[in-house]
């Protein structure tokens, strides 16, 4: 049960009708009816409710979805933390985790291990470390066998602060890779790589030390309000997209409460995304505009898919796991054009490289 890993919160402030915190249901007394909830908010300890109090704040125009608080964990550690998120997963309820530990991925990622054999993975950050070990948070998935990390998407990373083994890391194994400035430069290039993720890590350290001033060590460089806020409706959008964590805050330095409130508002435009979803995820070609494309340099053609529902492509290529099945790889109108010049993007080059 649930309630056996949560304490409920008393909420003081009375809010009128029309905002979220009105409209969504508590674990407050006793434990929520999840019957019908589609998205589940989780705390990881008190150090995040003052999130909550900006979030609850906001306009609800999401109709009849289901949205649930239930709570922050009754101990901060993963033990804690990773039945929960499973719990929901096995519910189709996707879990949004505010936490202040980046360690405590290891359970959002650990959770999926009776799930699904494989989990594509998308990391919002401006550097990922794989020595330090207050923040080594890529650890442990990286060495985990169920399950298996089949793809590992970095969005944000400035080049300056993260280490060359890192990046050869990605490299190698033909991750995708989307530098701060590429992602500043044109937003749409990264819709992509979180369309792709199964479960999604935000780092708060990804945004400029001016606009979220509550957080340990954050660059002077970042990502805007705006762009944070374009990414998690991205992520939101994605019909893949079955759970997210939003990591790095810390109260003691967040003396205007101004770090709280943009948090609030990220998780606000994601849940616009899941409330906009689609549903043109292709798990079948209906509704999709099939292109084909002949490559001079591999031995067989791409396909491509439109979707008629959104203007999202994907590009199809043959499992890997499943001899006779295909894979459909989110990708972008130009990685279509580029490629019918016979000019393969780098996310193009990437999935040839991992599928062939």
């Amino acid at each position: 049960m649930l309630e056996n890993w949560l304490k409920a919160r008393t909420i003081d402030e009375e809010l009128p009708s029309w905002q979220l915190g009105k409209n969504i249901a508590h674990f407050e007394g006793e434990f929520p009816n999840l019957k019908d909830v589609k998205v589940a908010l989780i705390g990881t300890g008190k150090e995040v409710d003052t999130i909550r109090q900006h979030l609850y704040k906001l306009a609800f125009p999401f109709g009849k979805m289901a949205i649930a608080d239930i709570g922050n964990l009754r101990k901060s550690n993963e033990e804690f933390l990773l039945p929960v998120i499973r719990e929901l997963l096995d519910n189709n309820i996707i879990p949004i985790i505010l936490s202040h530990k980046a360690l405590q991925f290891s359970a959002q990622f650990k959770a999926y291990q009776n799930i699904r054999k494989s989990v594509n993975v998308a990391v919002i950050d401006e550097s990922t470390p794989f020595h330090s070990e207050d923040t080594n948070y890529l650890s442990s998935i990286r060495k985990s066998k169920l399950p298996k990390l089949a793809n590992l998407g970095l969005v944000g990373y400035q080049t300056h602060l993260t280490p060359p083994e890192t990046i050869n890391f990605y490299q190698k194994k033909n991750y995708d890779l989307v530098r701060l400035g590429k992602a500043k430069s044109n937003m749409e290039v990264v819709e992509p790589t979180l369309r792709a993720a199964d479960t999604i890590y935000f780092n708060m350290n990804a945004l400029k030390y001016i606009e979220a001033p509550g957080l340990w060590n954050n660059s002077p460089s970042g990502f805007s309000s705006e762009e944070a806020c374009q990414l998690a409706h991205y992520a939101g959008m994605s019909d893949k997209l079955t759970s997210i964590g939003f990591y790095g805050y810390h109260p003691k330095k967040d003396k205007s409460q101004q770090t709280a409130q943009l948090i609030a508002h990220i998780v606000w435009y994601l849940l616009e995304g899941i409330y906009n979803r689609k549903r043109d995820f292709p798990a079948s070609t209906d509704g999709m505009i099939e292109y084909i494309v002949s490559f001079k340099d591999y031995d067989h053609n791409a396909t491509f898919w439109k979707s008629t529902k959104s203007g999202r492509w994907w590009m199809q290529m043959d499992s890997n796991t499943n001899k006779g099945k295909h894979e459909l790889i989110p990708c972008t109108y130009e990685d279509y054009q580029m490629a019918c010049q016979d000019e393969l993007t780098e996310r193009v080059l990437n999935v040839l490289e991992r599928y062939t």
